[in-house]
C-alpha cells in the first residue's frame, strides 16, 4: 500500500509553502536569544535545550526553573518527556502522584497525544480508557462505567459542566488531559462517570519555539505554531503563544471542517512565593455538511447505506466561537502551604442552520423520511472561580495533608431554536431543499441558569507511616437550575437543592516502595426537585441517592516511568424518576406526577498500565468489564451502548543507538464487544396514512469490532522529526455510535493516514 499526500484545494497548497516559510524562521528567536548579554550581572536565561524532537534524541525542558525564584518544577506537567506515565496530576487540587488517589485516574500525556495525532478532546476521549463516545451531530456524550461524564475542570479549578463545544476543543494548548472515573462529590462532580481534567501548558523559562505541519486524507492541512520563553533576564516574567490553522473535508459527501486558534498565556512572580498566571484562548470552528448522523430501518435492520452517505443538504453549516480566559495566583506559605485562586471564564456562540432528513425508513416501500429545517442560536457562558489551602502539618511523628476549599459555577445558556417542516424525503435518491435565511423569530427560546456553592474538606492522617486514611466532604450551599421561557417569561423547570452534606471516605496503604493498596467511598445525590410527586399539585420529588465503592492496587516502577493498576467498583443510584402509574404527567412537558422508581447498579473492573516497560518501549492499556442493570426494570441494561468488554492499547519503541537510531514505530488497536439499542416505534396508520399506529419494541445489536493503527517517526535532525499515522489498518466498517431506527447512527472512520513534520529551537 502507498499513501500518496495529494492537494485537491488550493487552500491546503497555499498552508504547505506559507509552512516551509514559518518553520524555517522559527530559529530566528533562538539565534537572537543566544547573543543576548545580562548587562544586570544577574543570570542568564536558562539555556535552550535543542534536543531533536523525534524519539532518537533527548527532548526534555526545564519546567519553568528560575533562578533566584522559588519556582520549582511542576511534577504534573509532562511536556519535555517521552513518556506515557505521568508524575502527579493536580485533578484533586494539590499535585498528588496517582498512586496516592483512592480512584481510577488515567492521564494522556503530551508524548501520547502527539504520538497518535490526537488533535481534538474527542480524538482523546475515544482513546482513553473505559470511555464510550456516544457521538451526535451537534455534540456528543462521553460515559464511563455505563454513566455519562457531565462534568469537567482546567487546571485543577472549580468543576464547570461539559456543553456541545467540549468535543471540538483543540489539544494543542494543553499539557494532558486527564479523566478521574468514580464519583467525584468532594470537588462537585457527584455523578459516577467522572470528571476530565485539562490541564494547560505553561509560559516556561527555557526559550522554546516549535512548529508543525499536518497533512492527511481527505485534504486535511494543520499548521502549528507554539513559542514560550523568558521576558526578563532573570526569567520572573515568562510568555507563551500557540495558534493554530487547520481545515480539511471528511469520508462524508461534502462534509468539511475549518478551525482556526490562538492562545497566550502570561506568568509572573513579583516575589519569590507568589505566582500569578493569565490566559486567554480564542477559537473558531466551522463544521460544513455536518448532518452525518444515518437512519435504519424501521425494525432497526442496518440499511447499509455507503460510508460517505450524508443525510444532511450540502450548505448545512454550524459556526462556533469559543473564548476562553483564566487567571490563577499561587501564594506559598512557608514550605508546606499554598493558597490558590482559580478563574476561569468561558463564552460560547453556535449558530446552526441545516436541513436534514429524518425518520426511519420502512423495509417495504422504503417511506418514512421528511426533510426538515433545523436553526438555532445557542449562547453558553460559565464563570468558574476555586479557592483553597492545601497544605501539611507533622503530628505524632507523621506529616498530615489537609485540602480545603470554597467553589462557585455560574452557568447561563440561551438557546433558540426553529423546526420547520419542507417535506418528504427520499434516502436512496435525495432532492435537497434550499438554503435559507435564519428566521425573524425563533419557534423555542428559552433560557437555562445553574448556579452552584459549595464548600469542600480533606483531611489525610496517616497513623503509621505506609497508611493514609482520607476523610473529608462537600457541604453544598446553592444548587439552583431554573429554566425560562424568554417569550413569556414563565419558568418552565426548577430544581433548588436544599443544603446537604456529601461524604467521602478513602484509604490507601503502601504495600511495598512501589505497590498500594486502596480503597474508596463516595455519595451520589442528585435533586430532582423540578419534578413533583402525587397527588397534584404534589410536592418536589425527593432527590437521587447513590453510593460509588471503590477498591485496587496501583503500582509504579522505574521511578515512576510506568504506573499500573487494577480496580473493582460498583455504583448504585436509587430513586431516579418513573411516570406514577396511578397520576400519569399529562404530557412531556407536565412535572407532574413521578415516582421514585429507578434502581440502577453498575459494577466491573478495569485493569490499566502507561509508561516505558523498557527503555525506550512505551506502552499505553487499558481493560474494562462492565455490567448494568436498572434492576426495577427485569434486569435490563440501562447503559446499552457501553460495552461489556473494552481494551485500549497503544505502544511505541525508539531506537536509542545503533543504525536505526532516531526511528520509533508503533501501534495500537481498540476492540470492544457487541452493544445494542432498544426502545418503541409506532405502527403505520392506515386510517391516517401515518405512523401513529400502535407501538411495537425494537432492539438492534452491533456486533464487536477491533480497529486497529500504526505509527513511525524518524528524527531526520536536531531540529527535525517526520512521523506518519495510519488509522484503522484494515478499513474495518463499523458503527462508532449507534442511535435509533430513525436517528444516531454514524460510522467510524475508513482507513486513513496523517503525515506530520514538528520542528524544535
Amino acid at each position: 500500500m502507498t499513501a500518496r499526500i495529494e492537494f485537491r484545494n488550493h487552500r491546503s497548497l497555499v498552508l504547505a509553502r506559507s509552512l516551509v516559510v514559518l518553520m524555517a524562521g522559527c530559529a530566528l528567536p533562538q539565534v537572537a536569544m543566544a547573543q543576548q548579554g545580562d548587562g544586570s550581572g544577574g543570570p542568564l536565561l536558562l539555556a535552550s535545550n535543542s534536543a531533536a524532537p523525534g524519539r532518537g534524541a533527548a527532548d526534555g525542558v526545564s519546567n519553568i526553573t528560575v533562578t533566584g525564584h522559588r519556582v520549582e518544577a511542576d511534577p504534573t506537567l509532562t511536556e519535555g518527556s517521552d513518556g506515557y506515565a505521568a508524575a502527579a496530576t493536580n485533578i484533586g487540587k494539590a499535585k498528588q502522584t496517582l498512586r496516592e488517589i483512592p480512584q481510577s485516574v488515567t492521564v494522556m500525556t503530551r508524548a501520547r497525544i502527539e504520538d497518535q495525532n490526537l488533535l481534538t478532546v474527542e480524538d482523546v476521549m475515544q482513546q482513553m480508557t473505559g470511555v464510550t463516545v456516544d457521538r451526535a451531530w451537534l455534540s456528543s456524550a462521553y460515559t464511563s462505567r455505563g454513566l455519562t461524564i457531565t462534568n469537567m475542570r482546567f487546571d485543577g479549578g472549580a468543576s464547570g459542566q461539559t456543553s456541545s463545544i467540549t468535543g471540538d476543543l483543540d489539544t494543542t494548548i494543553f499539557d494532558s488531559i486527564a479523566l478521574i472515573r468514580g464519583a467525584d462529590g468532594l470537588f462537585g462532580a457527584g455523578e459516577a462517570g467522572g470528571v476530565i481534567n485539562f490541564t494547560r501548558k505553561r509560559a516556561l523559562a527555557d526559550p522554546q519555539a516549535r512548529a508543525a505541519m499536518t497533512f492527511g486524507s481527505w485534504d486535511r492541512a494543520r499548521a502549528e505554531a507554539d513559542v514560550t520563553g523568558a521576558l526578563t533576564s532573570d526569567g520572573s516574567l515568562r510568555a507563551r503563544a500557540i495558534g493554530v490553522y487547520d481545515i480539511g473535508a471528511a469520508f462524508q459527501d461534502f462534509k468539511s471542517d475549518d478551525r482556526w486558534l490562538a492562545h497566550g498565556s502570561i506568568e509572573y512572580n513579583p516575589a519569590p512565593d507568589t505566582l500569578i498566571v493569565a490566559g486567554y484562548t480564542h477559537q473558531f470552528d466551522k463544521h460544513k455538511g455536518f448532518n452525518v448522523s444515518l437512519a435504519r430501518y424501521r425494525n432497526g435492520e442496518d440499511i447499509g447505506f455507503p460510508r460517505s452517505t450524508n443525510m444532511g443538504a450540502p450548505w448545512s453549516t454550524i459556526t462556533r466561537d469559543i473564548d476562553v480566559a483564566y487567571g490563577r495566583i499561587e501564594q506559598s506559605i512557608g514550605k508546606d502551604w499554598t493558597l490558590t485562586l482559580n478563574a476561569n471564564h468561558s463564552r460560547s456562540n453556535d449558530r446552526t442552520n441545516a436541513a436534514e432528513m429524518e425518520n426511519a425508513v420502512d423495509p417495504v416501500d422504503f417511506s418514512g423520511t421528511d426533510w426538515w429545517y433545523y436553526q438555532a442560536a445557542a449562547k453558553v457562558r460559565e464563570l468558574a472561580l476555586d479557592f483553597n489551602t492545601t497544605g501539611s502539618f507533622q503530628a505524632f511523628g507523621q506529616k498530615h495533608d489537609i485540602v480545603f476549599g470554597v467553589d462557585y459555577t455560574r452557568n447561563r445558556t440561551d438557546n433558540r431554536s426553529l423546526w420547520t417542516y419542507y417535506g418528504p424525503g427520499n434516502v436512496f435518491d435525495p432532492d435537497y431543499p434550499p438554503e435559507i435565511a435564519y428566521p425573524p423569530a425563533w419557534g423555542y427560546q428559552g433560557r437555562t441558569n445553574v448556579e452552584r456553592v459549595g464548600f469542600y474538606g480533606s483531611l489525610r492522617i496517616r497513623p503509621i507511616a505506609p497508611l493514609s486514611l482520607i476523610g473529608g466532604g462537600r457541604l453544598v450551599v446553592k444548587d439552583r437550575t431554573a429554566t425560562r421561557n424568554l417569550v413569556t417569561g414563565q419558568i418552565s423547570s426548577l430544581t433548588d437543592q436544599k443544603t446537604k452534606f456529601v461524604p467521602y471516605a478513602g484509604m490507601v496503604l503502601d504495600v511495598t516502595k512501589h505497590v498500594s493498596l486502596y480503597a474508596s467511598y463516595a455519595e451520589i445525590y442528585q435533586s430532582q426537585a423540578n419534578l413533583m410527586s402525587g397527588p397534584r399539585p404534589g410536592t418536589p420529588l425527593d432527590p437521587v441517592t447513590g453510593t460509588n465503592y471503590e477498591a485496587g492496587i496501583k503500582g509504579d516502577l522505574f521511578g515512576g516511568k510506568l504506573t499500573g493498576s487494577l480496580a473493582v467498583y460498583r455504583v448504585r443510584k436509587k430513586g431516579a424518576s418513573a411516570a406514577d402509574p396511578s397520576n400519569p404527567p399529562a404530557g412531556w412537558t407536565d412535572n407532574c406526577c413521578y415516582i421514585r422508581d429507578g434502581n440502577l447498579k453498575s459494577q466491573g473492573f478495569e485493569a490499566e498500565v502507561n509508561g516505558e516497560i523498557l527503555p525506550g518501549w512505551q506502552v499505553s492499556l487499558g481493560y474494562t468489564f462492565n455490567d448494568n442493570k436498572n434492576t426495577r426494570k427485569n434486569d435490563a441494561q440501562f447503559a446499552e451502548i457501553t460495552p461489556k468488554h473494552l481494551f485500549k492499547l497503544f505502544t511505541d519503541y525508539a531506537f536509542k543507538e545503533g543504525r536505526l537510531k532516531g526511528l520509533s514505530i508503533g501501534g495500537g488497536v481498540t476492540a470492544q464487544s457487541a452493544n445494542f439499542r432498544s426502545g418503541w416505534v409506532q405502527e403505520l396508520n392506515p386510517a391516517t396514512g401515518l405512523y401513529d399506529g400502535p407501538y411495537y419494541e425494537y432492539q438492534f445489536k452491533v456486533p464487536g469490532y477491533s480497529v486497529w493503527s500504526l505509527r513511525a517517526e524518524y528524527a531526520v535532525s536536531e531540529q527535525f522529526s517526520i512521523s506518519a499515522n495510519l488509522n484503522n489498518v484494515f478499513d474495518k466498517n463499523y458503527y462508532v455510535t449507534i442511535g435509533s431506527p430513525g436517528y444516531g447512527n454514524f460510522y467510524g472512520d475508513p482507513r486513513n493516514f496523517l503525515v506530520s513534520l514538528r520542528g524544535k529551537f
